[in-house]
């Protein structure tokens, strides 16, 4: 065998065509589809202004005292973060009423579902999941080399329980339940996922993933987060990302039973998560009002948007989260992004012949009502 120098010290290649000896498991992948940014649709349709309402971002930037503590941590970057993110885990541990070994700290909640998939998932073993739902759930399966059974949703666009209770068998090692769900927004009721847990065997890893739970106007809402404090195979997620504003540094958590923590634990890389989310995410924590304020002036603009749907005709599934979901006619995506309004093309999510609308300011709401008025009066015309 002749060794070039000039190819680093492997096997001669130059002239010499080579693929990366890679896992099978990598083609089939599902790749996620980026929704488009401002700029994207600016520079494309030739536009002054456009308004971004496809990603499920907060509209509200982050409260001005994170935004302090963000800029004060930038002299401190030479050092490495706390591994374990030691203050936040307290801090929420505190918060949800469990020790600190039952919280779990990610760069966001989908590196937490990532590794669980890792940590839980092996070739021959199988991971449920409802269809359509967050297009990371079928990574798992894929990237493990397991199975991955999707339950198409109910009718009414929540999760069949019966059913993906009774797809379990000696082969599944997890289950993930979007609640609310993406891209649907159906919240599942407690007491629903409280009977699922019971009916199945203690021994299977369940995974609720609360992405959307600020924005539940429901009593009730938080119960699914108490039964992760006494439910061993349980495991509660949730994100900075939407409500808190944190998008762009990236920071979820988890709480659940003390063998679940150390499991995702154990696969984490130490320094998973940033110093200055860390410091952002425990900032933002200490100004409940202003958080309060935040999520229920979303959750009233939601209400607006879906009744001026409903008078315009248009259907949609009751949302708990800061989007809807709506029925939509060929080309409308299109038009809506000539338009300068960003939604999401329901086709990327599972989901054809729908389009994903976040819930933004009022200003931004009213432009794509306006728009979509047009589109609806043009379709009726024809």
């Amino acid at each position: 065998m002749r060794f070039d120098t000039n190819c680093g010290g492997v096997p001669a290649c130059q002239n010499t065509p080579m693929g990366l000896r890679s896992s099978p498991r990598i083609a089939a992948i599902p790749r996620y589809e980026a929704g488009l940014t401002t700029a994207d649709v600016l520079a494309a349709y030739g536009l002054d202004a456009a308004v971004k309402l496809a990603s499920n971002e907060s509209p509200f930037p982050p409260l001005p005292e994170v935004e302090e503590v963000v800029s004060s941590g930038i002299g401190a970057l030479n050092r490495y973060p706390d591994p374990p993110a030691r203050l936040l885990r307290a801090a929420l541990a505190d918060r949800h009423g469990v020790e600190p070994g039952q919280v779990v700290i990610g760069n966001g909640s989908c590196e937490l579902i990532l590794l669980a998939g890792q940590a839980l998932l092996d070739p021959g073993t199988t991971v449920i999941h409802a269809d359509p739902s967050f297009s990371l759930y079928p990574h798992l399966a894929s990237a493990s080399g397991a199975e991955g059974i999707a339950v198409p949703l109910a009718p009414d666009g929540s999760h069949d329980l019966d059913t993906m209770a009774a797809m379990i068998d000696e082969r599944t090692r997890l289950v993930v339940i979007c609640n609310p769900n993406n891209p649907t927004g159906v919240f599942v009721p407690p007491e629903a996922i409280e009977s699922f847990l019971q009916a199945i065997p203690g021994d299977i890893a369940v995974l609720v993933d609360e992405a959307y739970f600020d924005f539940v106007a429901r009593p009730d809402a938080g119960r699914v987060m108490s039964l992760a404090r006494t439910t061993p195979n349980l495991l509660v997620t949730r994100t900075f990302s939407k409500a808190h504003g944190l998008c762009g540094l990236r920071l979820g958590y988890g709480v659940g039973g003390h063998e679940w923590v150390a499991a995702l634990d154990q696969v984490r890389q130490p320094f998973n998560t940033n110093a200055l989310a860390q410091a952002a995410a425990l900032e933002s924590l200490q100004h409940p009002e202003a958080f309060i304020q935040r999520t229920e002036a979303i959750v009233a603009e939601r209400r607006r948007v879906v009744a001026a749907l409903e008078e315009m005709g248009i259907s949609s599934p009751p949302s708990e989260a800061n989007f809807v979901l709506i029925d939509a006619q060929s080309g409308w995506h299109e038009q809506l992004l000539r338009a300068g309004v960003i939604v999401r093309d329901g086709r990327a999510l599972g989901a054809p012949g729908t389009l994903r609308v976040s819930i933004g300011l009022p200003a931004e709401n009213d432009a794509f009502l306006a728009a979509l008025s047009t589109l609806v009066s043009g379709q009726l015309r024809t």
